[in-house]
């Protein structure tokens, strides 16, 4: 940090310097450039490392966290558009700025050392202490026990947050507890630190979390309701107005014009990613240019016709006068009409009034959408342009673009940690890049429209996959056929929705609500035509691409698209070789290398072993409301990064939730159609050996003829290579750790000629322990960790997990006997590569992914 100050010193220096002392014509020398280029940068990651430390320094005291606290709050976002409850197990999720937590104020969380006093009160002024909340049912499909969620907690594995149902059962009563964006309210809340799961493949819920400034997560209890108060705004009249049109597609409605998407299902998240159509139903600059344009086309007329009829009045009005002036002298007659002409002579300010309106109606639309980032990052853009228009200062594209991002940056530092951010800015810069690079401005709008959508579609791809991991290949033809209806429908249907909500003249409610009508009806067709496109089977694809690899192909396009230079082919060639690390998996594999896996899947298991391109899983993670979130998105999408051509075997060490929560998922992939599944009462048995890719795989648990699935009786299993091991004993306790040393010393004592009457359980030896039941109290027991000697034990649990798992006294154990300890909680995703007669472990956020806004906590109850 120092060292990046003295440097931006240095740079301005040298700045000044030049300036004062270059001759009087005007050249820019190329050490002035640099150095501009050198204080800008270093200014920008001063500033965002700035916001970066008070963020971390700005955090929840460690004696709030995990306890009833009672907060007193203002919802951001997130709120309930609609005046009630749909259903009375209704979902919400609120970004709130917390005001005070047990009466004291958030202000003080930042430790005076930190700041000095001035700085302080002006950050913590500027930036609200924020914190998302969940208030809603979540529903287990593999749970035993059926419990009353009433007042109780429920884990949530994936998020590492907690849901709780509302208090109330009635669904009047339900209707209380739907806050509105703008609504003040008290509750008695939970909250821990914002916090999520780090793993290799997949999106970060941590990141996203710092890119929106939000501290702390957690859940309701119960909300105070005689101390909420209602600030009901437009946005949730409008949402009530366009409630009462009882349109069929409402919740698409909802979204395209109030940017309300919680009515959104997983089928249709899925239908949008299929067919590449997610940006045309999340508003953003796109939505905001559409509304620009109309006001352009509406206003510039009518304001010059007023002005010219202003003009005209005037005019008219000076003639009279001076008629009425013409028997005056003509010293006083003189005088008169240079009065009466500065009166009356009016200059018409067109472009300023066309331009304050502009502005003016499309913040009032980023008002009415939600103020989304991307589309306050549009709105900048607009402003900036029309102050530029209204100064007479005509700025290059690329000073332009550059003072965009300034501003994006000042404005919203940490949001360059958000996918937004690279999207939305992208495709401006693509555009501007590719109406200069082919001339598209004096092209038909069909040509352009087609040519623009191609290339679109091409470059943002790298992109789309490296935070989605997935792509759509029928983008061009959807974006092709949805952009001109909802270019057409946004514009009709927002008027429309205006007129009736301010309008009180029975014929024009008649008219818009029939426009609205026949608008569904049109939405409906669209809907129609994407879902049959999303149903090819290649329609989209799932492939992980490194972030690297994917900026090489999108400079090599721009490249490609440039003029003829010299080195221009050479150029493109080497920047897409990064990408030939797509035919990996036809290079020959090193036989004597395999690794572990172990994801981060919160209070959850989920494990792989990849050898020689191909790999076995041992448990899924757990599944919640239908979503095998781990499967899907982190532990299949990074085999498939990995380039591995099949899942041989399948061990689900027994049938929890957080264990084979993901198994049908997995049954469902294309990798694992060939695949063997193992369970305790399918296959799964003591004595059974299996060879797969020189390793070797021992179920050692459950006895054979087992017929039950429970914690005591999982699936023990071993994997041995010539020189080393990984055990992972599922959720043994005590009880069944006695009974599996028993069997071995028996074993041994039957295999052993010799009468030692100790021998040891060489079969239960490993180097690395998949901690017995996430590190329970009831498991890893002494004798047990002294048989398997391991040298590290990985614990797979989630971050301030109610149980509190690694339990303190199994952590002592472990490290009172020599034992490295890894904590998935803390770690992320862990993976151990083994070669010959050596391992290595890595971790996520240690050496695989080390970044400044992904550090780990370490659990609470573990610090002495």
């Amino acid at each position: 940090m120092a060292l990046m100050i003295a440097i931006l010193i240095t740079s301005v220096t040298i700045i000044i310097f030049i300036s004062t002392t270059k001759p009087a014509e005007h050249h820019v020398f190329p050490e002035e450039l640099l150095c501009w280029a050198v204080s800008g940068l270093l200014s920008g990651v001063l500033w965002v490392a700035s916001v970066g430390h008070f963020y971390y320094a700005w955090q929840l005291p460690q004696g709030k966290i995990q306890q009833d606290v009672t907060i007193s709050g203002r919802v951001l976002s997130g709120g309930c558009v609609f005046g009630t409850a749909r259903v009375p197990e209704a979902t919400y999720q609120y970004v709130v700025a917390i005001e005070s937590v047990d009466r004291e104020s958030t202000a003080t969380f930042l430790d005076d050392g930190i700041l000095s006093p001035l700085p302080k009160r002006v950050l913590t002024s500027t930036f609200n202490f924020k914190a998302r909340l969940t208030h809603q049912r979540y529903e287990f499909p593999n749970d035993r026990k059926s419990e009353s969620l009433d007042n109780k907690k429920i884990a949530y594995a994936q998020q590492g947050t907690i849901g709780v149902r509302p208090q109330s059962a009635s669904p009047s009563q339900v209707k209380l507890n739907c806050l509105h964006n703008g609504d003040t309210f008290t509750a008695i809340v939970k909250l821990k630190p914002a916090y999520g799961t780090a793993n290799p493949v997949g999106a970060s819920r941590q990141q996203q979390l710092v890119s929106q400034f939000i501290h702390a997560t957690g859940y309701i209890k119960s909300i105070e309701h005689d101390k909420t108060k209602h600030n009901h705004s437009v946005r949730y009249e409008l949402a009530t107005t366009l409630q009462k049109l009882d349109l069929v597609h409402e919740k698409w409605w909802r979204a395209l014009l109030l940017g309300d998407k919680t009515g959104f299902t997983l089928g249709d998240w899925t239908l949008l990613q299929r067919t590449g159509t997610g940006h045309m139903f999340s508003i953003s600059g796109m939505h905001l240019s559409l509304i620009a344009g109309v006001c352009l086309l509406f206003f510039n007329p009518v304001i010059f016709l007023l002005t010219h009829v202003t003009g005209l009045l005037g005019r008219a009005k000076y003639w009279l006068v001076r008629s009425a002036s013409i028997n005056y002298p003509a010293t006083g007659r003189k005088n008169r009409e240079q009065q009466t002409s500065k009166m009356f002579q009016t200059s018409a300010p067109i472009r300023a009034s066309v331009l304050c309106v502009l502005v003016a109606a499309c913040f009032c639309y980023a008002l009415l959408s939600g103020s989304a980032l991307p589309v306050v990052r549009a709105l900048i853009l607009v402003t900036m342009g029309s102050v530029l228009s209204l100064s007479r200062h005509a700025w290059r594209p690329v000073n332009v673009a550059l003072t965009m991002l300034t501003l994006s940056l000042l404005l919203f530092p940490l949001s360059i940690l958000s996918a937004s951010f690279y999207l939305s800015i992208g495709a401006v810069l693509c555009i501007w890049f590719l109406v200069v690079v082919w001339g598209l401005q004096r092209a038909p709008w069909y040509v352009s429209l087609f040519k623009l959508q191609v290339a679109l579609t091409v470059i943002m791809m790298p992109l789309t996959l490296i935070w989605f991991g997935s792509a759509s290949f029928v983008a061009v033809v959807t974006n092709l056929i949805a952009l001109p209806v909802i270019s057409l429908l946004l514009p009709i249907c927002l008027i429309s929705l205006l007129v009736l909500h301010f309008a009180e003249l029975p014929f024009a409610q008649q008219v818009t609500g029939m426009l609205m009508h026949y608008s569904d009806v049109c939405l409906g067709y669209l809907l129609s035509l994407l879902n049959v496109l999303s149903q090819f089977s290649g329609s989209a694809i799932n492939f992980y691409v490194s972030s690297g690899a994917a900026l090489c192909l999108i400079v090599a396009f721009f490249i490609f698209l440039l003029p003829t230079w010299r080195y221009k082919v050479i150029s493109v060639a080497i920047l897409l070789l990064p990408s030939l690390s797509i035919f990996q998996k036809w290079l020959p594999t090193n036989e004597s290398t395999w690794a572990l896996h172990v994801f981060d899947a919160g209070q959850a298991s989920a494990i792989a072993v990849t050898a020689g391109g191909r790999a076995m899983i041992i448990d899924s993670g757990a599944q919640f409301n239908g979503n095998a979130h781990t499967a899907l998105k982190h532990l299949l999408p990074f085999l498939e990064s990995k380039h591995i051509s099949n899942i041989d075997v399948v061990v689900h060490t027994h049938s929890d939730n957080d264990h084979a929560g993901g198994a049908l998922a997995i049954k469902q992939h294309a990798l694992a159609r060939k695949a063997t599944f193992y369970t305790p009462t399918l296959g799964c048995e003591r004595g059974k050996r299996i060879r797969w890719q020189n390793l070797t795989i021992n179920f050692l648990w459950p006895p054979n003829g087992n017929k039950e699935d429970n914690n005591a009786m999982s699936c023990v299993v071993k994997i041995t290579s010539d020189s080393s091991s990984v055990l992972i004993p599922g959720d043994i306790e005590k009880t069944s750790e006695y009974a599996l040393i028993t069997h071995e010393i028996k074993d041994g004592f039957s295999e052993n000629a010799s009468m030692d009457p100790l021998p040891s359980s060489t079969n239960l030896s490993a180097d690395i322990l998949i901690a017995p039941h996430h590190g329970s109290k009831t498991s890893s027991t002494n004798i047990f960790i002294e048989h398997v000697a391991p040298k590290a034990v990985i614990f797979t649990q989630g971050y301030e997990n109610r149980w509190q798992f690694p339990a303190y006294v199994v952590a002592k154990r472990y490290e009172r006997l020599g034992v490295t300890q890894y904590l998935t909680s803390y770690h992320g995703y862990i993976s151990a590569t083994f070669d010959k007669d050596t391992f290595h472990i890595d971790s996520q956020r240690g050496t695989l992914n080390k970044r400044w806004y992904l550090p780990g906590i370490a659990p609470r109850h573990l610090k002495d």
